[in-house]
């Protein structure tokens, strides 16, 4: 592991994005709901740019933000993006009509809201830009797998972007609730609870690549979980990136104190979440500089078009927060060759 200096600040940090699942759950400011009015805006710019692309998805990719008139619902997005940047952290989009769109529609809609967020990457070395969040089959413990592609709990954890964004398709039978945290709060309470432990977290740590290698790079890379760029606070969590990071052949063992550290930041962002269910047409926005996240195990449905289905999008955003090592390794997200970006509809 290279050497490189360790912030050994020991103080509970201020910020808008400290919070508990208690205090929001008494809330209900995080939630926005969309009116016929803003729907109707969203159908029309739908319609417009369905004209220009025809059937085909890929041609989003080439559409600047300023093509995508979000007409009444441009001042729900502005409410966002402050949120996200200086406010708590998260947001929630409630009721696109997602059961009575076609998926190219819902596809124009949730492409052009992350547009205006931010600049998609890719989630993985096929140039998928759309993730599908969806049960397939995987093993959370293969070095190889995702846990978005199973239906396992999941730890704690950041994606490899500024902002992350879900929209729900489909639910699923039982469970699959999504669980957030402020990381802020966890970080200050492990300060309070376990300095020590703490401590840990800000030395620099071994991440596994899953097996998702660009050129030039390795098999991991190398990032404390806290880290305070420009003095302020920004957390990154994945405890099974770090595990199998240390579990390859070139990287030192996972300390027994640093897994215990990772295992008590999870305990504690269960203790601080907030729990939510998605239903059809809901939209999820993270800014994961200051968020934890995961979701509970899932049942799903025997018929394959009843799946639980969420659309993933992975998002640039400059100036959201400065970065760590962790977030300038993501800058541009999984690498794919060149010509490969694509958007699917479908897992």
């Amino acid at each position: 592991m290279t050497s490189s200096a360790v912030d050994t600040r020991r103080e509970p940090v201020t910020d808008p994005a400290c919070w508990t699942g208690a205090e929001m759950a008494a809330r209900t400011d995080w939630a926005i709901d969309t009116d016929a009015t803003a729907i109707a805006d969203l159908e029309t710019m739908a319609q417009e740019i369905r004209a220009r692309i025809g059937d085909d998805a890929n041609g989003l990719l080439h559409l600047q933000p300023e093509e995508f008139d979000l007409g009444r619902f441009a001042p729900a997005i502005a409410t966002a993006k402050q949120d996200l940047k200086d406010g708590r952290g998260f947001v929630l989009l409630r009721g696109l009509p997602v059961d009575r769109w076609d998926r190219l529609t819902s596809a124009i809609v949730y492409w052009a809201i992350g547009r205006h967020v931010g600049r998609p990457l890719s989630n993985n070395p096929q140039g998928d830009m759309l993730g599908h969040v969806a049960d397939l089959g995987k093993d959370l413990d293969h070095p190889q797998h995702r846990g978005y592609q199973t239906n396992a709990t999941m730890f704690y954890h950041v994606d490899q972007c500024d902002v992350v964004g879900l929209l729900c398709l489909q639910k699923s039978k039982s469970g699959g609730a999504s669980k957030i945290a402020s990381s802020i709060a966890v970080h200050n309470e492990m300060v309070r609870r376990h300095p020590d432990l703490a401590d840990a977290l800000r030395q620099p740590l071994c991440w596994g690549r899953m097996g998702e290698i660009g050129p030039g790079q390795h098999a991991w890379y190398e990032s404390p979980l806290f880290c305070y760029p420009e003095g302020r606070l920004s957390v990154s969590a994945g405890f099974k990136h770090v595990e199998k990071g240390h579990a390859l052949p070139e990287t030192p063992d996972l300390p027994d104190e640093t897994r215990r550290a990772m295992l008590v930041l999870n305990d504690i962002a269960e203790e601080l979440h907030l729990a939510m269910d998605f239903e059809p047409g809901d939209i999820q926005l993270l800014n994961n500089h200051v968020m934890l996240h995961t979701r509970t195990e899932f049942e799903d449905w025997l018929e394959p078009e009843r799946r639980r289905h969420l659309w993933r999008l992975w998002l640039n955003v400059p100036g959201i927060r400065p970065y760590s090592p962790y977030y300038e390794n993501w800058r541009d997200g999984i690498w794919a060759p060149e010509g490969a970006h694509h958007i699917t509809l479908t897992a």
